[in-house]
């Protein structure tokens, strides 16, 4: 909808569009949740006369480049600048991985230029957040837009975002927003706690298992708030020890050797998205495996465990409550032998 571009925008209620929704929510993960959160969210009081206006959106592959934002402005006078999180595309996590080595890359330069872009358009307090990458894009643009407009920012939110560069959590952009970052994890949580991590966060309950937690939907709330934990879990805590420890242990030039070499044995398989490798293993195991052959050992121990965690995590969850299939340990052997057959 044009309309969503300029800055007045639409009442939110206008959304409501039955021909639109297929623009709008088609490709999302969850298209019939979406689709019942818009509903609510139009016949709810507490929403109603919000309008939704400044939408952008940049998907460039030669760049590695995906951003979108929107505002929401309330008529209490504040307004929320929402970021968008990765997709499941290969293209997503790259850039993902690329701020293990690089910052800003592009999607963050893009937020700190709706920050500014928004504060000229805009009047009153502003509050910025996002969901996964959209979480590490709301800090980073509202650290890194202008004085004047960073003023304005009361807080900005993290739902589950990954981490950023020692260099960027040193400066004194994030040193003077830190205290106005709330940042949230659910117990699982793999992309939240990818990269350094220096923001305080809180731990969310999920009725879902493993990476399936990074889905905000399953989410636990009780009244107003969410219902909190005390700790992540172990199979959390092994994935990001795994994939932390091996890209901070060397130079930010061999990260992104380890990064493009990561990427390109998944660009092998020919597979779009990640979901794609994970539901097709018997195929693309022995393609990654062929990828890889040419690099180092220390590269291949990077792009195996990575692999190798990623999956683990996806695929064998650990839950008392969950009745594991008998193909689970067949898994698992699968894994490790692919593992040991690229390290050898």
């Amino acid at each position: 909808m044009a309309e969503l571009t300029n800055w007045q925008g639409l009442d939110v209620r206008e959304l409501l569009r039955a021909e639109c929704y297929q623009d709008m929510i088609g490709d999302l993960w969850d298209p019939e949740g979406s689709r019942a959160l818009l509903e609510a969210v139009a016949a709810s009081p507490r929403y109603r006369g919000v309008r939704v206006c400044g939408y952008r959106s940049v998907s460039d592959a030669e760049t590695t480049e995906q951003f979108a934002a929107m505002t929401f402005r309330f008529p209490a006078g504040f307004s929320y600048l929402a970021f968008r999180g990765t997709d499941s595309t290969i293209v997503g996590w790259k850039e993902d991985f690329n701020m293990a080595f690089r910052c800003p890359v592009p999607a963050q330069e893009s937020a700190a230029r709706y920050v500014d872009e928004a504060a000229d358009a805009i009047d009153g307090p502003l509050l910025c957040g996002g969901h996964s990458k959209g979480g590490n894009l709301a800090v980073y643009g509202a650290a890194m837009c202008p004085d004047v407009a960073r003023e304005r920012i009361e807080r900005a939110y993290s739902h589950d975002g990954p981490g950023f560069v020692e260099e960027f959590l040193s400066g004194n952009a994030f040193a003077d927003l830190s205290g106005r970052i709330d940042k949230t994890l659910p117990r699982s949580s793999i992309f939240g706690m990818m990269f350094e991590t220096q923001e305080d966060y809180a731990i969310v309950e999920s009725t879902e298992f493993s990476l399936l937690q990074h889905n905000p939907f399953s989410w636990v709330v009780d009244g107003r708030d969410f219902v909190y934990c005390e700790r992540l879990s172990a199979g959390a805590r092994y994935v990001d020890g795994s994939i932390r420890e091996m890209l901070l242990a060397v130079s930010p030039n061999e990260r992104e050797r380890f990064v493009d070499a990561l990427f390109s044995v998944l660009e092998a398989t020919g597979a779009e998205r990640f979901a794609d490798i994970a539901g097709n293993l018997r195929e693309s195991l022995p393609v990654m495996l062929q990828a890889a052959q040419g690099f180092d050992k220390d590269t291949r121990r990077f792009v195996s465990q990575t692999i190798v965690a990623i999956l683990k995590c996806a695929l064998l969850p650990k839950r008392p409550q969950i009745d594991m299939p008998a193909a689970g340990k067949s898994l698992a052997e699968q894994l490790e032998a692919w593992q040991s057959e690229l390290l050898r």
